[in-house]
């Protein structure tokens, strides 16, 4: 892995409603820049991002996938994120290790349950905003309506950088809005948005807006300046159009996401430095600031650790702290990851993203550095079963390998209740469990049996109630003598029990 500028890197995160597409994308994308060869699909199982042989039979994303590719002398580092909200965890580490979000809407169904999270997401992570309407070669597409839904929701910052020319079996590329050509075909006037965008973009910069509204427009140079800034700050998110499958756009979406798409030194970080906030700077010479934003169990290399680097350089056997270690530990090697594959990296600065093997003191959100970096916020899980192996003996087996599952997955909970004495496993829905029980049995080769959990009743008060006992002993000697009163009675509704349980009662 090349040693590169942060300027020239680029960290996106794919996410969106299931089906919308950003598997597909990912691939496409790396097919069309030479980073990968063949023609992967999902629908035949040979996907580049969807490895996992869950995965290969379920047809959609589970995990998150780390890509990487180059074009236009930029680095793009590429996450794949599920789209269903049972693997929503996925999707916000995810999140937490780029500084841009492409939020990937399918033109045929719209904006979907799930988009509406991740963009929330996104927002709350720091990150840039893209929107890339794909399957435009779709039938029953109504175009304006989705754009107006998407302005309706997320405001007028959402303003279409390109349209496409046609749709469905007609769809035959896209035309652009900032230098609007020939737009022979196109399902909306791109001269009509252009002032539009302009506006956005200008938006960060009072200086170049005032001259605009003076009539002096802003020069290429400014542009691209300042439309790099405007994403980062949210005051523009850019809508892009592409049919994955057909290739449509794809050439124009690339030099969208070079141009738009903030780098580490265009995105302010901030983290804890001995209890006071400090702002991070992408200098490969300061001191290390980096964190775990995600984890995998491989079964030929073990745990793998994927960090991004936020401030200084990440070195093969250097002593680090970690937030989740007792002491400083040791870095093994550095890898470069490409999906499922990883090479030797020589070390890794400000913006790269790199995996590290066999930490076993790292863990997902965990800070490397003296510096803290914000936590990742994953959901609590809220569905729950109780399992137990289908073989005797293999209670064991079972714990490890849900151990297992639990550091790749954050929102997957595994409790034994003291009272009932279950094992009870706990995730974000049925489905969520479903897929748990299909990794144990493909990975470890273990089999469970699963139930509802009992649940633990326990008597309450239900009326006032008094109590007395005294106590007398006299056999010589000093005598014994004492009393008590006892008075129960039932909380009111809504009560905290908390409130009791102080000092002075």
């Amino acid at each position: 892995m090349a040693v590169r500028k942060p300027q020239d890197i680029r960290n996106i995160a794919l996410v969106g409603h299931g089906s919308s597409g950003k598997t597909s994308l990912a691939d496409a994308l790396l097919v069309k820049t030479g980073a990968v060869s063949g023609h992967p699909s999902v629908d035949a199982g040979t996907s580049i991002c969807d490895f996992e042989e869950v995965e290969k039979h379920h047809k959609y994303s589970i995990e998150a996938s780390v890509t990487h590719f180059d074009h236009g002398g930029k680095r793009f580092n590429v996450i794949d994120t599920p789209g269903y909200p049972d693997f929503i965890g996925q999707a916000i580490g995810a999140l937490h290790g780029v500084d841009t979000a492409a939020v990937v809407i399918n033109a045929h169904s719209g904006i979907e349950v799930n988009t509406r999270r991740v963009f929330k997401e996104a927002e709350k992570a720091g990150c840039g905003r893209i929107i890339i309407i794909n399957k435009m070669d779709a039938d029953n597409i109504e175009f304006e309506q989705l754009v107006g839904s998407i302005q309706e929701l997320w405001g007028p910052r959402c303003v279409l950088l390109n349209v496409p020319i046609g749709h469905g079996a007609d769809f035959k590329g896209v035309v652009s809005t900032l230098k609007p050509g020939d737009a022979a075909g196109a399902l909306v006037d791109p001269n009509e948005i252009s002032e539009a965008l302009i506006e956005s973009i200008i938006e960060v910069d009072e200086a170049v807006m005032e001259r605009y509204f003076e009539g002096q427009l802003p020069t290429d140079e400014e542009l691209s300046r300042l439309i790099v800034r405007a994403v980062a700050e949210g005051t523009l998110v850019p809508i892009v159009c592409i049919s994955a499958k057909t290739g449509g756009g794809l050439d124009e979406l690339l030099d969208a996401l070079k141009m738009c798409a903030p780098s580490p030194v265009d995105v302010k970080r901030t983290a804890t430095l001995e209890g006071k906030e400090v702002e991070l700077k992408p200098d490969a010479d300061a001191p290390l600031a980096a964190q775990v934003f995600r984890t995998r169990i491989d079964p030929f290399v073990q745990k793998l650790s994927f960090i991004r680097v936020f401030q200084g350089t990440l070195k093969k056997d250097m002593q680090v702290h970690a937030s989740t270690a007792r002491k400083p530990i040791k870095l093994g090697p550095t890898l470069d990851v490409q999906a499922h594959d990883t090479k030797p990296a020589e070390e890794a600065g400000p913006g790269d993203i790199v995996a590290i093997a066999k930490m076993e003191d790292l863990h997902t959100g965990a800070s490397l550095g003296d510096f803290l970096l914000p936590d990742i916020k994953f959901p609590h899980p809220m569905v729950g079963l109780a399992v137990l192996p289908k073989a005797r003996g293999d209670e064991t087996k079972l714990s490890g390998a849900l151990h297992k599952i639990v550091e790749e997955d954050p929102t997957l909970h595994i409790d034994r209740d003291a009272q009932t004495k279950e094992m009870v496993m706990t995730g974000m829905s049925e489905l969520h469990l479903k897929i748990v029980q299909e990794k144990l049995h493909a990975r470890d080769k273990v089999d469970i049996e699963t139930k509802e959990p009992k649940v633990p009743f326990r008597e309450t008060i239900q009326i006032n109630a008094d109590g007395m006992y005294r106590h007398k002993k006299q056999s010589g000697g000093r005598g014994q003598f004492g009393e008590v009163h006892i008075h129960m009675l039932p909380l009111p509704k809504g009560v905290d029990p908390e409130q009791y349980c102080t000092k002075d009662r």
